[in-house]
């Protein structure tokens, strides 16, 4: 059994129209039969799914599902069995955007142990209490299963000295161990300024809390997860 599942807050205004399309996906187009969507929603992805067309569209940071027949376009998402298709969908074409934004977060890197092909990039603040928290338990989890560790800034307007410290930890040449003690200086750089500029605008659109961690395989744990970073990190 299939449920379309539709209680959640979508950005369209209205839950079903009429839209004519042929049996293959590709044939959709959203954007004649649906004009009041905005112009920054992209769709990401379409597959055939129970009968249905499967679209994933993106509006900024965040993806949603519609379902598209002959005659009708269903917002929400839908569940067999208890398993929701929708959300798996939907994490897919998230990990596929992460991987594409993976050699710009090499380039903003403020310090990185390798170990591996495989990477795990903490987003972090160096004001962060749940960060502090669970930085050695990250970095020795990390090493334990192989991968390399990388930091990236996203320091947050709540914390009034974040941003400082982090340009002096890049101005610095800081390293692992010292983000472990807490060591970020006092000093300041173009180059430690532009990098945590760059870090703010790259992700903003994907980070809205620290420390989030990006998986290398395109998978993100949002906050001090520790259990299931201990399950990504195979």
């Amino acid at each position: 059994m299939v449920i379309i599942y539709t209680m959640r807050k979508i950005i369209l205004p209205i839950l079903m129209v009429k839209i004519g399309f042929a049996s293959v996906c590709n044939e959709v187009n959203l954007r004649e039969h649906l004009p009041l969507m905005p112009e920054r929603v992209q769709v990401v992805s379409k597959q055939e799914r129970n009968g249905l067309c499967e679209l994933v569209l993106k509006d900024g940071g965040g993806y949603f599902t519609l379902y598209a027949g002959k005659d009708f376009v269903i917002a929400g998402a839908m569940i067999s069995r208890g398993v929701n298709l929708s959300q798996e969908s939907i994490l897919r074409a998230q990990a596929e955007d992460i991987k594409k934004l993976l050699p710009e977060l090499d380039k903003l890197t403020v310090a990185k142990e390798s170990r591996g092909e495989k990477t795990l990039y903490m987003i972090t603040d160096p004001e962060c209490p749940y960060c502090e928290a669970s930085k050695k338990r990250v970095y020795e989890l990390a090493k334990e299963r192989g991968w390399s560790t990388a930091i990236v800034w996203f320091p947050l307007p709540s914390h009034p000295q974040a941003e400082k410290k982090a340009i002096s930890f890049i101005c610095e040449k800081r390293t692992w161990q010292d983000y472990l003690n807490g060591l970020y200086g006092t000093s300041s750089c173009e180059e430690g300024i532009s990098k945590v500029a760059k870090s703010k605008e790259l992700l903003q659109s994907i980070v809205s809390g620290t420390p989030t961690f990006i998986l290398s395989t395109g998978e993100v744990v949002v906050g001090a997860n520790i259990r299931a970073l201990e399950e990504k990190l195979r």
